[in-house]
């Protein structure tokens, strides 16, 4: 019997960042709301990790998703990298540097991941938003950029089934991305003392949008887990090694140090 189809290549990868995200947002929430912090129905995700203890359980399991979240897409850049080659000339180049600005997106993304892992919304709210929009803003950039160089990888890399999957979640998470500022434009996230409210109550001025918001940020967050999810078997058929050289036999800086400690040898023996 054969490998477990989620050992094959470097599928692990996203499978781990997928459910370990997804554990993640389930283990804050069930904190937050146990301990009164949040209401259970559909608060905003940074709310279930705003406060004590939880902050700290959110902050530090998203801080490993998004370590494997670069792995992952240095990955993707590096496997898209090694067709590149097969493509038309014409197309080469093009998808060449896509293939590279996507990388670039990839770092901001995972630094904005950090940033909300590290900066709670009751502390510095400013970095928070930012963070979340370089996560989610550029994420979705991130998506349909690769959606048309899947499109463009077709028929000689990958089928369509990839593409028209990457497709849809793409299209979610724009729709959710979009439709999320809108629904924030209609409220207020702070009462009149300038402390950010935690609960709402059916009825309150601004509370349908706020639902609104709050259900379209976990669909897009995860519409972006989901697209993750595509890269399953396209990883299988990939692994990354790592080759060591040494360039000398010591870890000497030079000749001299060697012949000095050679020298002082020498003499406690004698």
């Amino acid at each position: 019997m054969g490998p477990f189809w989620f050992t094959r290549g470097m599928a692990f990868l996203p499978v781990f960042l997928v459910i370990w995200t997804y554990l993640t947002f389930t283990i804050s929430y069930i904190m937050s709301v146990s301990r009164g912090d949040v209401d259970p129905g559909f608060p905003y995700i940074s709310d279930t990790g705003a406060r004590r203890p939880e902050s700290s359980v959110f902050g530090q399991m998203l801080n490993i998703s998004a370590v494997v979240a670069l792995a992952c897409l240095y990955i993707r850049y590096k496997q898209v990298d090694g067709y590149i080659e097969k493509l038309a000339l014409d197309m080469q180049t093009r998808m060449n540097r896509l293939n590279k600005a996507g990388l670039v997106l990839a770092v901001l993304i995972c630094f904005g991941i950090s940033l909300v892992a590290n900066f709670q919304e009751t502390s510095v709210l400013g970095v928070h938003i930012a963070g979340a929009m370089m996560a989610f803003g550029l994420g979705t950039i991130y998506e349909l950029m690769h959606c048309y160089i899947t499109y463009k990888m077709f028929p000689d890399i990958n089928g369509k089934s990839v593409f028209h999957a990457r497709l849809v979640i793409a299209c979610i998470s724009l729709i959710a991305l979009l439709g999320g500022f809108v629904a924030t434009a209609f409220i207020t996230s702070t009462d009149k003392n300038a402390v950010i409210k935690f609960h709402w109550k059916p009825g309150q001025p601004g509370y349908a949008a706020h639902l609104a918001s709050t259900i379209l940020e976990w669909i897009l967050a995860a519409s972006f887990l989901a697209y993750f999810f595509t890269f399953i078997r396209d990883f299988q058929k990939i692994t990354v090694r790592t080759n060591t050289h040494l360039h000398q036999d010591n870890l000497y800086h030079d000749r001299g140090e060697i012949l000095q400690n050679e020298l002082a040898d020498g003499a406690s023996l004698a």
